[in-house]
């Protein structure tokens, strides 16, 4: 196989009757249906508040802020000059005012955004501090800018504790019902949309990684571009494609086995750390991970957990996915660490990989 151009960067960061996809996780924790049940209520929380209209979010957050003890005000939307609240702190140790940036974001709030909320504070002559606020998260370089400024972060998870801590209940009554097929020992079922499957790729702590796939024949890529991940964000023919901004989830994958080459029978599944926009990132802060399939209309979710990464490692394979002879997919974790990141797990999968200067050279 020839070098590939797509992958030198690598090392950088109709039918409706078709029939349901039989995919079974294996190796599951006894705590499946109770992890199930707090990732699903989690996701349709964050859910509820992306849903509200702009300026009612606005006016929950106004509320928030009163309801701690704030003197608020909302700020006129043609002439908020980037600030939504306003809130004087009273308390005599820990008072100011407060500029408040309010942002109902799926994907990660860009360093961009807080670098200008910086900017606004630095020019508000009656401004001593500021807030962003979002429904999504923040990377690492957000909060490497904010360390020693008077800026605070607040993220999704974060803010649905707030709200209820001070008594915001009713706002997240919804997540609390049956919200598709039969609630699991009083918690709600994880919605599961038709095929294709969702592959969700869940981790804490404020790290970036990527999910990436290989679509194989036994140990072997069946192409180039059967390698899926953020230079190339599809097979040839749909059958997996990279999702970005999907809900909570740090990522996502939506798969379609059946329509999955004929000659393929494994699905790798690989977590990298994003050295393109971190040099010197490693797996150290991938903690917690899980992944979550939702499979077909019929079937529940599944979870299954995995091992932290390690500070040696710049990529990480999770599991992968076998077809057996009746074409049914089963999941095994099978873990295994790449010092050399993507770049060495997808030449252990046969793909042979461009180097920048050969790119460069037209070779």
């Amino acid at each position: 196989m020839s070098r590939s151009r797509k992958l030198h960067r690598l090392s950088s960061p109709d039918t409706a009757e078709r029939r349901a996809q039989r995919m079974l996780f294996r190796h599951l924790r006894d705590d499946t249906n109770a992890n199930r049940g707090r990732m699903a209520r989690r996701v349709r929380e964050l859910q509820l508040l992306l849903e509200m209209d702009p300026i009612e979010f606005e006016g929950l957050i106004a509320r928030l802020m009163e309801s701690m003890g704030m003197r608020v005000e909302l700020t006129a939307r043609s002439k908020d000059g980037g600030v939504d609240v306003r809130g004087i702190d009273t308390d005599p140790f820990r008072g100011g005012n407060v500029i408040v940036q309010v942002k109902r974001y799926r994907d990660t709030v860009t360093p961009s955004a807080v670098r200008d909320l910086f900017g606004t504070l630095q020019h508000d002559r009656d401004a001593t501090k500021a807030v962003l606020v979002t429904t999504s998260k923040f990377g690492p370089s957000s909060h490497q800018f904010v360390s020693g400024k008077p800026i605070t972060l607040i993220n999704g998870a974060e803010l649905v504790g707030l709200l209820k801590h001070h008594g915001f209940h009713e706002v997240f009554a919804p997540a609390y019902g049956e919200v598709a097929g039969d609630a699991v020992a009083g918690q709600p079922a994880i919605e599961v949309a038709a095929e294709p499957s969702r592959l969700l790729l869940h981790w804490t702590g404020e790290d970036e990684y990527d999910i990436a796939a290989l679509v194989c024949r036994g140990n072997r890529a069946l192409s180039d571009d059967h390698l899926v991940f953020y230079n190339n964000a599809s097979t040839p023919d749909g059958s997996v494609r990279l999702v970005t901004g999907y809900e909570d989830a740090n990522a996502c994958l939506m798969v379609d086995f059946e329509a999955l080459p004929a000659e393929a029978d494994r699905l790798v599944v690989i977590a990298a750390a994003d050295t393109e926009n971190h040099p010197d990132a490693t797996m150290a802060g991938f903690a917690g991970p899980a992944l979550i399939l939702e499979a077909g209309a019929d079937q529940d979710a599944a979870i299954v957990h995995l091992a932290d990464g390690a500070e040696s490692n710049i990529a990480m394979r999770l599991g992968r996915f076998d077809r057996d002879e009746a074409g049914n997919w089963d999941f095994t974790p099978a873990l295994a660490g790449y010092p050399g990141g993507l770049r060495q797990a997808v030449v252990a999968y046969g793909l042979e990989v461009a180097d920048e200067e050969s790119v460069a050279a037209g070779a």
